[in-house]
């Protein structure tokens, strides 16, 4: 525990070194703050903390029209922010981080302690983890507080971004450790996680069509030679890139888990509901078709697999780090 705590306290040091680091954290605070610069008063809304004002009956103080306008915009921020800008970023920033660990003057004060290559490589890992942990809790305090300031809700489900988002990283990151250590190189890992993250996210992609065109085709008007001929060409192939989905992580679906446990108030007074269900009611068979392709997976199954990939990638990883002369 006492070498454990050595080198995160080393991984911090490191990361507070890096100049990326703070530009990243700046940005993400910055991000954040125009969030709670929306607000309104009792006859509309503002932006900037009151530079632009807009007079509006719907959207103003107190109306339900604030309040979804608000959560809309904060499902919106998760979607993208958290689930693409706050990851590359991170990925950026902690590409260089093994590379630069293994070169011949940095790494031999690590070997000469009494801890074994593989659980110095694993604590490394964990003290990179924290970079995307720091960034996305700072997100989340000042989204607290907003939520909270604007429209009178303290929601606490926001911090479950943290640890998901955490995981969404990490999975990408193994990847980009793999080929890091085994090239020593920052430029091809990061090459190969932009990669890597794009593949699953064209399979994911794919696998939600399918999915949406076996089990509603007539909702989305899909043509038919025979009742029932269409689903069942859809369905087979939807079982294929299932299958394939299985073996890969899913960050697509770590940031929907992060949407359906995030609640919000509804319209219904006391009512609660996720954010996905929040986002599709009002859309007929089309929202309930898209709400079942974002809920179909369990949690278990969601982090599970995706874990199961990871552990494989850092697997190899440590293996090849290991077995390296230093």
């Amino acid at each position: 525990m006492k070498v454990f705590m050595t080198l995160l306290v080393d991984s911090l040091r490191l990361l507070r070194a890096r100049r990326l680091f703070w530009v990243t954290l700046a940005i993400s605070i910055v991000v954040a703050l125009a969030y709670l610069s929306v607000g309104f008063t009792s006859d509309g809304w503002y932006l900037g903390f009151g530079m632009l004002t807009a007079k509006d009956e719907v959207i103003r103080a107190g109306s339900p029209g604030a309040q979804s306008m608000y959560l809309d915009i904060f499902g919106k921020l998760v979607g993208f922010w958290l689930s693409w800008a706050a990851v590359i970023l991170a990925l950026i920033s902690c590409a260089p981080i093994f590379p630069d660990f293994m070169t011949e003057g940095a790494i031999g004060i690590p070997m000469s302690k009494p801890v074994s290559r593989g659980t110095l490589f694993f604590y490394k890992y964990v003290g990179c983890l924290l970079f995307v942990l720091l960034q996305v809790l700072a997100f989340c305090v000042i989204v607290f507080v907003a939520v909270r300031w604007r429209i009178g809700i303290w929601n606490p489900g926001v911090f479950w971004a943290v640890p998901l988002v955490t995981l969404m990283f990490s999975y990408i990151y193994s990847v980009v450790v793999v080929v890091a250590v085994k090239t020593r190189s920052v430029l091809p890992g990061l090459l190969a996680g932009f990669f890597f993250w794009a593949l699953v996210f064209f399979m994911q992609f794919t696998n939600d069509g399918l999915y949406m065109m076996a089990k509603g085709s007539d909702v989305l008007g899909a043509p038919r030679l025979e009742p029932g001929q269409t689903d069942i060409q859809w369905e087979k192939w939807h079982r294929v890139t299932e299958g394939v989905m299985m073996a890969l992580p899913k960050t697509g679906e770590t940031t929907r888990l992060m949407n359906r446990l995030i609640k919000v108030k509804t319209a219904r007074e006391g009512a609660q509901d996720d954010l996905i269900s929040a986002t599709t009611s009002g859309y007929g068979e089309l929202g309930q078709l898209s709400k079942s392709v974002a809920t179909r997976h369990s949690a278990f199954y969601i982090i599970g697999t995706s874990l199961a990939f990871e552990a494989v990638m850092l697997g190899l990883a440590a293996w090849i780090f290991c077995r390296r002369d230093y």
